[in-house]
């Protein structure tokens, strides 16, 4: 609570916009053919990776023997009774559940029975965040829609969807977190069969084991499932994904084993989720500057990155030359916490690898405990803005002039 005074200074000018502290940024550009540092700016600070922690997800999934797998979701029956059974796909979708109540079709005709499994849950993944914030979903190997649903309050009525799912405990209109995402799965599938004519009694709980199978989904390879993982930065994804690449609750394993000297890594989990993982910038292009040769599927790590000025998170940022189509990067932002980490195109220096990064560890101390007030929020995103533009301030001044 000590830190609270220096928040309040920034709140006390919310009414004409939030002040801003001047915003230093640690910086490392490394030359991947040769591994010289190309230039370096406070490199050894620790700070606070965001999602650029799903970088260090990507490669350890990548130096796996799974980027075949493909996770697959299936309908099936024995006697009077129907299971949706899960297989851990963090990308299964409205549709696919749709896709397989088609399928199914007739033979759901006249159960008497309806279940889900697996039904066991873990998370969400980071208990210090807002429990129903759907960038913070809890973790089931039967999930759909990344464990959210779209729902809304107004004044006193509240709606959802789907209809089974409960109120947000927010007010306003959005995405939420759903609490048993394997049983919405089986409401929403529920839902679908009544729609072609089928009636299912409730769903409930029951085991993995398969009858005869009516209908199945695949999800696209593990490679591909990277790729969509770092352009949409989707928390559950990299967790589902890390952890069944590694069978373990972060990369730590995977570094220590891979990397033994970038001790300044240090990731609670795969996602980035956590305000106590830490990285350096030295740390983070190093560890990139090794892995720019890795295959992920069909192409190399840095063309599976969002490329500035064009699409992904880098479609609004760095645009125009020299630095447009020649960063390719994974963005992260928590309060107070900004970060840019992939490679760049260089004239003279070839393909570099970069990081830069902003992070005021007093801001964020003193932003957990209000962060649910409208000021401090507004005082959170006025730096995170500022921030960005440091940090591709910083990106920029590593090219020369066009």
């Amino acid at each position: 609570m000590r830190f609270l005074p220096i928040l309040a200074l920034m709140l006390a000018g919310c009414a004409a916009g939030p002040a801003v502290p001047e915003i230093s940024v640690s910086v490392a550009a490394i030359v991947v053919e040769t591994g010289e540092t190309m230039h370096e700016a406070d490199a050894d600070r620790p700070v606070l990776p965001a999602s650029t922690a799903k970088l260090v997800t990507a490669i350890a999934l990548a130096d796996g023997a799974g980027l075949d797998h493909r996770f697959v979701t299936r309908v099936c029956r024995a006697d009077d009774t129907v299971t949706l059974v899960g297989g851990g796909d963090p990308s299964l979708d409205v549709e696919d559940l749709l896709a397989l109540a088609l399928s199914a079709g007739p033979g759901l005709r006249g159960a008497t029975g309806f279940r889900y499994a697996p039904a066991r849950t873990g998370g969400p993944i980071n208990p210090d965040q807002p429990a129903d914030a759907a960038y913070n979903p809890v973790l089931a190997g039967l999930i759909v829609a990344e464990g959210a649903y779209r729902a809304g309050v107004t004044g006193p009525r509240a709606w959802t969807t789907p209809a089974e799912s409960p109120p947000p405990g927010a007010e306003g209109e959005g995405w939420f977190a759903h609490p048993d995402p394997p049983r919405q799965a089986a409401d929403l599938f529920r839902h679908y069969a009544h729609g072609i004519g089928i009636v299912l009694p409730q769903p409930t709980p029951g085991s993995e084991t398969c009858g005869r199978e009516l209908a199945r989904h695949n999800s696209r390879p593990v490679s591909a499932l990277i790729r969509e993982m770092l352009w949409t930065s989707s928390n559950l994804m990299a967790e589902m994904l890390g952890r069944f690449g590694t069978v373990s609750e972060s990369p730590g394993r995977w570094l220590a084993g891979a990397h033994p000297d970038l001790t300044a890594i240090d990731l609670e989990n795969f996602s980035g989720l956590s305000d106590r993982s830490r990285v350096t910038a030295r740390s983070m292009a190093q560890l990139l500057a090794r892995e720019a040769a890795r295959p992920v599927g069909e192409a190399l790590l840095p063309a599976i990155l969002t490329p500035a000025g064009w699409d992904g998170g880098l479609r609004n940022r760095l645009t125009g030359p020299p630095t447009a189509l020649a960063v390719w990067a994974k963005t992260g932002t928590m309060h107070y916490g900004v970060g840019l980490a992939g490679y760049a195109l260089h004239p003279r220096h070839g393909l570099m690898a970069i990081a830069a990064y902003a992070h005021d560890p007093v801001l964020r101390a003193a932003y957990d405990p209000i962060m649910a007030t409208p000021q401090a929020e507004a005082a959170a995103k006025a730096w995170d803005r500022a921030a960005r533009q440091a940090v591709d301030d910083a990106v920029r001044s590593l090219f020369p002039e066009p």
